[in-house]
């Protein structure tokens, strides 16, 4: 019996980026979900909030995007030495293919990368119709979903199915303790014991997400508290 202690989250992406890596295809593909699974709601609507969108459909391009850019040997070596949030990161690197796959279609097309009208020509000023509150709302939703499933995973895993469901009805439904203990057959302090319980696993998994999302572990709690503010 070994006493090391169970953890079910990935401490960081860079780590098990790396580790992935090793796998070879089966490492790559598992990366690439990991990404699609987390990011591809955020950068969904930023490209739809672009003067781009007429460029293909929402599938076809961020699935191209993530083709391109994934496969690309130095891609998460660049973004660990910028510095940047890996959904920044992301974005900035949809914007740049965005701008390529533009000039791809005017070539194939036979015109002029330098004519054309303002918004197709300008690619230089490119300019979203949507800031980066916009994108970090997003982020947080998808992240949120995210974490709830990793809770849960965590919860069962260990026995605590009971904890998750008393959790969600008490957070999710605005259901108190009383009721949820009447509920469940558990005495109303047993049931706030439980709840708290999937509540500490729940902001492990917010706070693995955020890891994951090049978050210091020292910059938590003001990541957290953007995290809030961008959901309001």
């Amino acid at each position: 019996m070994t006493s090391e202690k169970k953890n079910h989250f990935p401490p960081t992406l860079c780590t098990w980026i790396e580790g992935r890596l090793d796998d070879g295809t089966i490492g790559r593909d598992a990366i690439n979900r990991h990404v699609m699974d987390s990011y591809e709601l955020p950068l969904r609507i930023y490209y739809l909030g672009t003067s781009w969108r007429t460029l293909g459909e929402p599938d076809d391009i961020i699935n191209g995007f993530l083709a391109d850019r994934l496969d690309r040997p130095n891609f998460f070596a660049q973004w660990k030495s910028s510095g940047k949030r890996l959904r920044h990161w992301l974005i900035n690197a949809l914007h740049f293919y965005l701008k390529e796959q533009w000039r791809r279609d005017r070539r194939q097309d036979g015109m002029s990368i330098d004519q054309g009208s303002r918004e197709d020509a300008d690619y230089s000023t490119f300019e979203p119709s949507i800031n980066d509150r916009d994108v970090d709302r997003a982020w947080a939703k998808s992240l949120v979903a995210s974490a709830i499933q990793d809770a849960q995973q965590s919860c069962v895993a260990d026995g605590y199915d009971d904890h998750w469901r008393l959790f969600m009805r008490h957070h999710l439904d605005g259901i108190n303790y009383r009721q949820c203990a009447d509920e469940f057959g558990v005495d109303a302090k047993r049931c706030a014991v439980m709840v708290r319980t999937a509540a500490t696993r729940f902001r492990a998994a917010i706070q693995a997400r955020l890891l994951q999302d090049g978050v210091p572990e020292d910059e938590l709690p003001d990541e957290v508290a953007r995290l809030q503010e961008a959901l309001k």
